[in-house]
């Protein structure tokens, strides 16, 4: 008790010994709460946010009380921060008021670096009274080569001056109005149908004579419900229907698929189309379609996505099993699959066979990601000439594929039927495959090219593919072409014109085949030499190094056959060129990609001119405001 009293005693008399220097307690709470606001306003005052032209009359760095911030100093020109802390001191330090007075401190800084740096630039040159003059030349000659550059947005025309997140929310609801989730937005009848079979879907025993795209549709619906199960399957899979799609074949099992295939295959079951079937479709199903009669098997078309359990073996007796009816055979992720079923091909569809023995006659091969080794893909080619009359060949992602197995496998196509090809995905393919591709072209029908992902391709390579050459097939006359997500560099102007060219120009005119390009030339200069009907109709040059003069002569030369485009993560092009694009092309134009485009803004986004007419969708908008900073 003692040595309590005396340690009460001591600190009594150390305190009369100290100034009396006592903390404010309200200042203490205002310092704390303006600490807790500063840590929170660092997480609130994002970079990217755009400013108003003038700064807020509660955010002026005159008026704020902090000295630093992660985004810079909030040192100024007209006072110390001190000074400025004490004029301060009874404001409000809430985390959202001193987030704004970071962004005005940040946007200040921006302006003071700019205007340093343009003097800094400005300070080395020569100035010369005639460079005004010049420089005015130049334009007006930049002008007339690129027609973009005229492009005015109607942003800009109508003078709007609405908030600019106004304009957002409104672009947001348009797009939704357009893709049918609008809250205004009202279904049509089909769609009432359709939603109100899913909702009940548990009480139909039967569907009737319907269609299979109602099929289909009902399928999509009860998939993306949660609805698709073994008794939904069952209504789907009734007797007598050709066509039998699945979007999900999870929940069906083997044996209730079996016993469908016992009853829908004998009753004129033509087209087989299931996606994720690797519990469905297995070594049971196949023995119960080599089980019924020869005869009774009409099937023309298998295509199996994700069928992991589906042996190399039971796919090559399938194949021999429905050999003399199929024409199209399409396997995605089927993991086992290796080169008996490649054997398999070329032994039942080969010519070589027996007159009275009835042969198919595959007219389409789609392979994707399949770990078929090379000597399983030089046996499609080389040893028979089960290709021969193939139109449509797709081979995505396969391991052993390289330039040697392409040239073999598209050689021997010897009809001249082949219509689409792609190789997307295949790291190993160089330019050797556009030789290939180009001599396999024979009647000219080659609609479609897809070479999506192929690093190796250079844009030497592509020009010489898509200019007339002696001796060699005229270049294809494509209605889709994919070069997306291939070097960067390599897919520019020059690739991109001449592909468009090739696709829609007159093959007597000079100019077609001459062999070089003048990409300056003004692509509207060119337009009688277009042939209207004809032209590209999807296009795909995401993660390329394009410009505006392709969108000049798309504009041009497709301006009535173009429906999509995509240019995601094309940062050369601008807002003026997407524009003019807009505005040459016809209400055909429906979709447009523009994903990882920083460099839009509302000039485009809000100024096309379909803006107000719809019918254009603008997938990947990224919001920017003009002159400022981007936001999402």
């Amino acid at each position: 008790m003692s040595t309590r009293r005396s340690q009460r005693s001591r600190n009594r008399s150390s305190n009369a010994e100290e100034p009396d220097e006592q903390v404010n307690p309200a200042q203490a709470m205002r310092d704390r709460s303006r600490a807790v606001a500063e840590r929170e306003a660092s997480r609130l005052a994002r970079p990217d946010q755009p400013l108003a032209s003038k700064p807020l009359g509660h955010a002026s760095k005159s008026k704020s009380a902090v000295t630093s911030t992660p985004f810079g100093s909030m040192f100024g020109r007209n006072g110390s921060p001190l000074k400025r802390a004490a004029a301060s001191e009874h404001e409000w330090c809430g985390p959202f008021s001193v987030a704004r007075q970071m962004i005005a401190a940040r946007e200040e800084a921006r302006q003071l670096r700019e205007e340093a740096q343009a003097e800094a630039e400005g300070e080395g040159k020569e100035h010369h009274p005639l460079d005004e003059a010049m420089e005015a030349v130049e334009l007006e000659k930049l002008r007339k080569e690129n027609p973009s550059m005229n492009w005015s947005s109607s942003l800009k025309r109508s003078g709007d001056a609405a908030n600019y997140y106004a304009k957002r929310r409104k672009r947001f609801h348009k797009q939704k109005d357009l893709m049918g989730l609008g809250s205004n937005y009202v279904p049509s009848l089909f769609q009432v149908c359709v939603n109100y079979l899913v909702d009940n879907f548990e009480h139909i025993e039967s569907l009737g004579l319907v269609d299979h795209s109602i099929r289909r549709c009902l399928c999509e619906r009860l998939v993306a419900k949660g609805k698709m199960n073994g008794a939904a399957f069952d209504v789907l899979a009734e007797m007598g229907v050709e066509t039998l799609e699945l979007i999900d074949c999870a929940q069906v099992t083997e044996d209730q698929f079996c016993e469908a295939l016992e009853k829908l295959v004998p009753s004129g079951l033509r087209a087989i189309l299931l996606k994720h079937c690797g519990r469905a479709f297995g070594g049971q199903a196949v023995k119960t379609i080599r089980e019924i009669k020869k005869d009774d098997i009409q099937l023309f078309a298998i295509s199996l996505s994700g069928a992991y359990l589906l042996k190399d073996e039971d796919v090559s007796k399938l194949i021999g099993a429905v050999s003399h009816t199929l024409s199209s055979v399409q396997l995605v992720a089927c993991p086992l699959i290796g080169i008996q079923f490649c054997n398999a091909l070329g032994e039942h569809f080969s010519s070589s066979l027996d007159s009275s023995v009835t042969t198919g006659c595959l007219l389409e091969l789609s392979l994707e990601d399949i770990p078929l080794k090379k000597e399983a893909i030089l046996s499609l080619g080389a040893a028979s000439d089960c290709l021969r009359n193939l139109k449509n060949l797709q081979l995505k992602s396969i391991d052993g594929l390289d330039d040697e197995a392409v040239s073999i496998i598209l050689g021997s196509i010897t009809n001249g039927s082949l219509e689409g090809v792609d190789l997307s995905n295949n790291p190993d393919l160089t330019d050797d495959i556009l030789s290939s591709i180009r001599k396999c072209n024979i009647t000219g029908n080659l609609r479609s090219l897809q070479l999506s992902g192929l690093k190796t391709l250079s844009a030497i390579g592509l020009e010489a593919f898509f200019t007339d050459i002696p001796d060699l097939p005229s270049p294809p006359m494509l209605r889709k072409l994919d070069l997306s997500h291939c070097s960067f560099d390599e897919i520019n102007d020059a690739v991109v014109v001449l592909a468009i060219k090739a696709s829609s120009f007159k093959r007597s005119l000079k100019d077609f085949t001459g062999g070089d390009i003048d990409i300056s030339a003004n692509p509207e200069q060119l337009d009688a030499n277009v042939i209207h009907s004809m032209g590209l109709v999807h296009v795909n040059i995401a993660g390329s190094s394009v410009t505006n003069k392709s969108m000049e002569m798309l504009a041009v030369c497709c301006k009535s056959s173009l429906e999509e485009l995509d240019v995601s993560f094309c940062t050369s092009i601008s807002d003026k060129g997407l524009g003019y694009l807009v505005s040459k092309l016809g209400d055909q134009f429906s979709r447009i990609h523009v994903w990882g485009m920083a460099q839009l803004s509302e000039e485009f986004l809000d100024g096309h001119d379909r803006i107000e007419q719809g019918g254009l969708e603008i997938c990947g908008i990224w919001m920017k405001k003009i002159g400022r900073g981007s936001v999402r």
